[in-house]
C-alpha cells in the first residue's frame, strides 16, 4: 500500500470515472486500474462494485473513505509544514549548568520569538550525560562548559570563561592575592564532580585537591550562592552564575597568585548529525551571543 494508491482512491470515490482520475493525475487508465486491484488486495476486501461497467462505492468502500479522508488531510499538513524555510520542527539542546541557567533562557526567548513554528526542548545535566544523549541521538546538539573527549561527537569553541574564586568576605579578598596553598583549610562550597565548573577547579588544581577542606559539594550554584553569605566560606563560580552578585557588592573576587582558571564554552553535535535548517539557525544565535551580537537571529 502506498500513497499514490490512496490518492487515486479518494479520486475514485468522489469521480468514479477512470479515464477522467487517469488524466488528472497524468496515467494511464490500466495504471489507474492496478493500483486500485493492488490496494483492495492489501487490504482484503473490495472497496468498490463493479456496476455495468461503472464504479460504485460499496460499504467497505464508504467506510474506508470516511476514516482514510481526514488522515490524508493532516498527513498534507504534515508535509506542508516542512516547505518553505524548514524553521519548524522540535530540536532537543542539552545544557550543563552554568550555560543552562545563566546563558541560554535569553537564547530561547529569541529564538522562539522569532520562530514561532520552532520549538526547543531542553534537558539539564552534566557533560557526560549530554555526551551520551548526542552519541545515542536523543539531544541534537549540546552546549557544555568542558571539552569532551569523544571520537564521534565534533566540538565547536564558543568563548573563554574564567572562573572566579570568590567570597563575601570583601576585607579577604581584597588582602590578595593568594598562594592556592593559603586557601587550602578555608572552608569551600564547590559544585559535585561532574560538574564543569568543578572539573575544571580539579584539573587546575590537582593534587591540592587532597588537602583542601571541602565542606559542602552542592548540585545548584544558587545553593552554593546563599552559603556563601557565611563570611568563612569560599567558592569557585563562573562570572556568568554571579555577575549580579559581584556588581552589587555582595560576592568578591579572591585573585590567586600564578594561576588562571580558564575554561571554553562548547557546542557539541554529533559528526553524522544532518545539520537541518533548524539546527544551524539556533547554533548561529548562540554563537551570536556569546561573542555579545545582541541582535542574536538575524533576518533572512
Amino acid at each position: 500500500m502506498n500513497l499514490r494508491q490512496l490518492e487515486l482512491f479518494i479520486s475514485l470515490a468522489k469521480n468514479p470515472n477512470i479515464s477522467q482520475v487517469a488524466k488528472e493525475h497524468y496515467l494511464t487508465q490500466s495504471a489507474v486500474s492496478v493500483a486500485l486491484k493492488g490496494l483492495e488486495q492489501d487490504l482484503g476486501v473490495q472497496l468498490f462494485d463493479r456496476l455495468n461497467r461503472r464504479l460504485a462505492l460499496n460499504p467497505h468502500g464508504r467506510t474506508f473513505l470516511r476514516q482514510l479522508e481526514p488522515a490524508m488531510h493532516n498527513l498534507g499538513q504534515v508535509l506542508r509544514t516542512f516547505e518553505g524555510d524548514n524553521m519548524t520542527g522540535v530540536l532537543v539542546v542539552g545544557a550543563s549548568s552554568t550555560i543552562a541557567d545563566y546563558i541560554l533562557p535569553q537564547i530561547l526567548f529569541e529564538f522562539e520569538d522569532r520562530y514561532p513554528h520552532a520549538t526547543v526542548e531542553t534537558v539539564f545535566t552534566n557533560p557526560h550525560d549530554i555526551a551520551d544523549g548526542l552519541e545515542d541521538g536523543t539531544i541534537d546538539i549540546g552546549l557544555v562548559e568542558t571539552e569532551i573527549d569523544n571520537p564521534v561527537l565534533e566540538a565547536t569553541r564558543l568563548c573563554q570563561d574564567e572562573l572566579f574564586v570568590v567570597s563575601s568576605d570583601e576585607i579577604f579578598a581584597k588582602k590578595g592575592p593568594y598562594d592556592i596553598e593559603e586557601l587550602l583549610q578555608k572552608k569551600w562550597i564547590l559544585r559535585e564532580p561532574g560538574a564543569g565548573s568543578r572539573d575544571t577547579f580539579d584539573a587546575y588544581l590537582g593534587s591540592y585537591m587532597d588537602r583542601m577542606r571541602i565542606t559542602l559539594q552542592m548540585h545548584h550554584t544558587v545553593s552554593i550562592k546563599r552559603v556563601l553569605q557565611n563570611s568563612d566560606t569560599i567558592s569557585c563560580l563562573s562570572p556568568f552564575a554571579i555577575q549580579r552578585e559581584l556588581e552589587y557588592g555582595e560576592l568578591f573576587r579572591v585573585h590567586l597568585k600564578n594561576i588562571r582558571l580558564i575554561r571554553h564554552f562548547h557546542a557539541v553535535v554529533h559528526k553524522d548529525k544532518y545539520r537541518s535548517k533548524l539546527l544551524n539557525t539556533f547554533f548561529h544565535g548562540v554563537e551570536a551571543y556569546l561573542g555579545t551580537d545582541r541582535q542574536i537571529f538575524h533576518e533572512e
